[in-house]
């Protein structure tokens, strides 16, 4: 059975992909001969295995080869880029901003364009699904970006997973006196508070800016 496609990058992979960025900015393009010479692989073989999982999840994309003297160029995809923060941003599924729901965080498209909204390598998108942040102007339907591995700061939103079933909302977050705990806050008064451990809570990615599509 094949495997499927996943969008999380290796230490090896993600040293490839920016050689790959690199070369293309120098040179214009990224062949494979240049990449063995850029990281000092042994030769083409050292690579192929790498380059083909890199290709099936989609974070480059393979032309040439197949024939003898043939030389295979390698191109960054949309999803390449804007994992490297090059001209997109990746839309992961969507992230409850009311009750609390199960969300899969599985890369569904990559809006592309560095001028939609300023963003860094690895940041995201997450589409909102109610209305518990309308009091922040958070809407139903817009998609909210979000900064991965950043601390968040007291009364910040943020997209956090709580406990080992990984439930995701959105929600400021609240510090307090007792840092045992963690009061997550919604901006709609119709919401209740939810309280939950600090050792229970992983911050996602913190609140950084909203795209709105008309």
């Amino acid at each position: 059975m094949a495997r499927r496609p996943t969008t999380d990058l290796t230490f090896a992979h993600s040293r490839i992909l920016k050689a790959v960025a690199l070369l293309s900015e120098e040179r214009g393009h990224a062949s494979v001969a240049d990449l063995v010479e850029e990281l000092n692989f042994a030769g083409d073989t050292s690579i192929t295995a790498t380059l083909k999982i890199m290709e099936r999840n989609g974070f480059i994309r393979i032309h040439g080869g197949g024939k003898r003297g043939r030389r295979r160029t390698i191109f960054l995809t949309t999803q390449g880029k804007a994992t490297l923060g090059l001209g997109g941003l990746r839309v992961l599924g969507g992230i409850p901003a009311g009750p609390l729901m199960e969300v899969i965080d599985q890369c569904e498209t990559v809006i592309d364009g560095a001028e939609l909204l300023p963003h860094k390598a690895g940041d995201f998108l997450l589409v909102v699904q109610g209305d518990s942040m309308i009091g922040d102007g958070i809407l139903p339907n817009d998609m909210v970006l979000l900064r991965p591995y950043v601390p968040v700061r007291d009364r910040e939103i943020a997209a956090v997973q709580i406990g080992e079933e990984y439930l995701v909302t959105l929600k400021h977050v609240y510090f307090g006196r007792d840092r045992s705990k963690v009061t997550l806050r919604a901006s709609n008064p119709e919401y209740k508070d939810i309280v939950v451990s600090l050792k229970d809570l992983k911050v996602a990615g913190v609140f950084r800016g909203l795209v709105r599509v008309a």
